[in-house]
């Protein structure tokens, strides 16, 4: 029985001779050789015809295949290109269930490898042209090709059908679906034009029709991956249809190096989502910048709750697993090291050594097979990495754009980010990283559950298999959520900011709206576990502007500040964006941090209020001294009109509280609370009792009697504000009318002074909580990022933050030393 690595070389060999024209004559397999003293052996062996694979010459194509479905890495091919360079041959394949690469071989110590983008046909060997211009096709060169291809496909789809660039973007991402599906299940001549005139002639009646045929089909294939509406159709021609085929049908994706597509696809996005759709698209410069800053980890959960386009997740998976190839390959140096080792200890034969690092090699290579759900790479690519957007538009492309990378798109959401879906809840994700929408506002006409985007889980089955997944804390934040959307809660109930005050219970007042950028400050901060990292891009308003000290607040009191990075405007200025912007990072709280903080607040208050207490003294010993200048009688004038002052706002207080008791109560105990203020003569103090607000606390039982207690505290309240009055007449005819107007100016100033106080108690008890929660905070600002007014990047533009990354790296070791830690 054929061995995988036998039926992945025949298949191959098969490849060779269909596919680029090579006869099995001219074809060897395992053909030995002695490289130094080493003997090893080719997979296949291709020369320039027959005579010379009978004379050993001529050697055209060595070719090593491995049955592995990893990333295709060429220092795993060693032997064959120790026996190409021996042999003296130009071109060494590389092949595996994964991929194709072709590497051109320059002769010298130790010689020079160029990738390029395919192999040399048969009829290419004798056209110096052609083969001329194998060499020069690298693989920067097919990118720019499909880059081209995809904008003419755009362009042929603006013109025909006149559509906006959202609109044509859409088709062209069908159609590449289309493509990539059929290629995926092994069905690629269905994305050909001999394939729809054959088919166009079965339905001569209606050819259009084949066009939702192809498309319905396509939609099976993917629908786990809810890319497409149940409704949605193809909106193009069969005309148009046929000419981009034209265009696409001779390359093939699935051939494609997941770089080659990637890199591609994402450039054509950077053409295409300029301007209207600016705002789904962060430019790269910065993106490399945020993720190296948060430098993730292959453990680390990672979520973008307004994803846009993918470009933070895309680059977060290829930052991680180039760390695990790095890895693995840092294995295998050692692994090989410790067989050669063997070959003198315990005399073992070149073969042996080969087979034995083989497989060796092979077993660490599963780490790598992305089509292993277990594997490493598996594993980043299926359950690491998740996002949602609210635009429909940009979820599918996000969810193109990692199909491109090579990256699995299950974790990603066509919803609104500040709603759990699928994977995405409060308390999960080691990392955040997001750039949200700016200038916009939620507004308390935004409920849950009340749209698509902002829809909350119903189906039983579903719930109980995330449950199962996800455990408890997926399930109480669910509970909740479901609450919410039974009762049309507003979205901005879910948030502590949504409310006046901020962070009040769940049956105060919501209020009228809240921009979105703050919203989603609190949400990713949510979205964190305990010690968690947040990048986050954010209006530099937010950080400075005196009207936003209310948020800063409150961030602070749930997330260190790591690093703040000012860049310039151009950064976003080809979005249209019309606002200055900083990259912010921050950590989430650690069970250390809420309670050091929470002890710095507590410290921070017993400082405010002695500060305030010996503030009140200075004031109130300043103006008692203005007022004893002007004679004894002053002095008790003052102390007269601050405790009418004070009895009055008690007063006040105490009427809005019988009130909202009164509004509490049911028709017969309002009638006893009415017949006992007829009745009573407010002669005595009464005892003091519930004292209620504007709004009574649900569940709160108010009785006729704690009315009337509030009542008869009012009227013993005015009764000493009578006779207080009396007190002022009788000492205001001793004092000249000049005395009167001075100490009157006196106790306004004083009562300014104390309400000053007031005001700055916090302020003063956060202040010197600061001060004891202290910390060192990275900050840096650029004037050049990688990225022109035009939205132009590459590097020719000047980019500054690479240096500030190693600032910052050099920061964090500082940081690491004792003196610091």
């Amino acid at each position: 029985m054929a061995t995988p690595e036998e039926l992945v070389r025949q298949a191959f060999i098969h490849h060779l001779h269909t596919h680029y024209g090579y006869s099995l004559e001219q074809m060897a397999q395992e053909r030995p050789m002695l490289v130094g003293r080493r003997a090893t052996r080719a997979d296949i062996l291709v020369c320039r015809d027959a005579e010379a694979l009978a004379d050993n010459r001529d050697y055209v194509l060595v070719v090593e295949t491995k049955a592995e479905h990893v990333p295709l890495l060429v220092d795993d091919y060693w032997q064959g290109e120790s026996y190409a360079r021996t042999v003296g041959c130009e071109f060494l394949v590389m092949h595996n269930q994964k991929e194709t690469r072709c590497l051109l071989l320059k002769p010298g110590a130790p010689g020079t490898r160029t990738e390029v983008a395919d192999l040399p046909s048969a009829a290419d060997l004798a056209d110096s042209r052609k083969m001329a211009a194998v060499r020069r096709a690298t693989k920067a060169f097919t990118r720019d090709e499909f880059r081209k291809l995809l904008h003419e496909c755009h362009s042929i789809l603006r013109d025909n059908h006149k559509m906006d660039p959202g609109s044509a973007f859409d088709e062209i991402s069908k159609v590449l679906f289309i493509k990539m599906g059929f290629e995926r299940t092994g069905e690629k001549e269905r994305f050909t034009r001999s394939y729809l005139d054959r088919y166009a002639q079965i339905r001569r009646s209606n050819p259009d029709g084949l066009l939702q045929d192809v498309y319905e089909d396509a939609k099976k294939i993917y629908e786990a991956d809810e890319l497409f509406g149940k409704d949605d159709r193809l909106r193009i021609s069969l005309a148009t249809f046929r000419r981009i085929v034209a265009k696409l049908e001779g390359f093939d994706l699935s051939a494609t190096s997941d770089d080659v597509k990637g890199i591609a696809f994402e450039r054509f996005l950077g053409q295409t989502f300029r301007g209207e759709l600016g705002q789904f698209f962060t430019p790269r410069p910065v993106v490399d910048f945020m993720v190296e800053m948060l430098d993730p980890g292959e453990d680390d959960l990672v979520c973008d709750p307004a994803s846009g386009t993918g470009g933070f997740l895309i680059k977060v998976f290829e930052y991680v697993r180039d760390k695990i190839i790095a890895d693995v390959e840092n294995n295998k140096k050692k692994v090989r090291a410790k067989l050669e080792a063997k070959v003198d200890a315990e005399g073992w034969t070149d073969e042996h050594l080969q087979a034995s690092i083989e497989k060796e090699f092979a077993k660490l290579n599963r780490q790598l097979d992305e089509s292993n759900e277990d594997s490493r790479i598996g594993r980043l690519s299926r359950a690491r990495i998740y996002g949602s957007d609210a635009e429909q538009r940009a979820a599918r492309t996000s969810k193109m754009n990692m199909i491109m990378h090579g990256d699995g798109h299950g974790g990603i959401y066509y919803h609104d980010g500040l709603i759990d879906v699928g994977g995405i809840f409060p308390g999960r994700f080691n990392l955040v990283i997001t750039n949200p929408p700016f200038g916009s506002n939620v507004g308390r006409d935004q409920v849950v559950g009340a749209t698509e985007q902002a829809r909350v889980l119903s189906d039983a089955k579903r719930i109980n298999e995330y449950i199962e997944l996800y455990g408890e804390k997926w399930h109480s934040s669910h509970i909740r959520l479901h609450r919410a959307a039974k009762e049309r809660q507003p979205i901005l109930s879910l948030f502590d900011i949504g409310r006046d005050p901020i962070g009040s219970s769940g049956t105060s007042k919501i209020r009228a709206n809240r921009s979105t950028e703050t919203l989603f400050v609190e949400r990713c901060i949510n979205l964190l576990d305990r010690g968690g990292k947040l990048g986050i891009v954010l209006p530099e308003g937010i950080l400075n502007n005196p009207s936003m000290q209310w948020l800063r607040d409150y961030v602070e009191g749930r997330a260190k500040l790591l690093a703040v990075v000012s860049v310039p405007h151009d950064v976003f200025a080809s979005s249209k964006a019309t606002v200055k912007t900083s990259l912010v990072f921050l950590q989430r709280f650690t069970e250390e941090d809420e309670e050091a903080w929470s002890a710095a607040l507590d410290e921070g208050r017993a400082f405010a209020g002695q500060w305030a207490a010996q503030r009140r003294h200075e004031v109130e010993a300043e103006a008692a001294a203005a007022c004893q200048a002007l004679g004894p009688a002053a002095e008790r004038m003052r102390l007269l009109l601050n405790e009418l002052n004070q009895l009055t706002d008690e007063a006040v207080a105490l009427q809005r509280s019988f009130r909202a008791a009164m509004r509490s109560l049911g028709s017969q105990d309002k009638a006893k609370v009415r017949r006992y203020q007829r009745d009573a003569s407010g002669d005595g103090w009464a005892p003091v009792g519930t004292l209620f607000t504007d709004s009574i606390p649900a569940g709160s039982s108010v009785t006729a009697e704690d009315a009337i207690q509030v009542w008869t505290r009012i009227r013993s309240t005015e009764d000493r504000i009578a006779t207080r009055r009396q007190e002022f007449e009788s000492l205001s005819v001793t004092l000249n009318e000049s005395d009167l107007e001075a100490i009157q100016e006196i106790v306004t100033n004083e009562a300014a002074a104390f309400a000053d106080i007031e005001a700055r108690i916090q302020e003063v008890a956060r202040q010197r909580a600061r001060e004891i929660f202290d910390y060192p905070v990275f900050m840096a600002e650029v004037e050049k990022a990688g990225i022109t007014a035009t939205g132009e990047t590459g590097p020719d533009v000047p980019n500054e933050l690479p240096e500030v990354l190693d600032r910052y790296r050099e920061f964090l070791k500082k940081l690491s030393e004792p003196e610091y830690v």
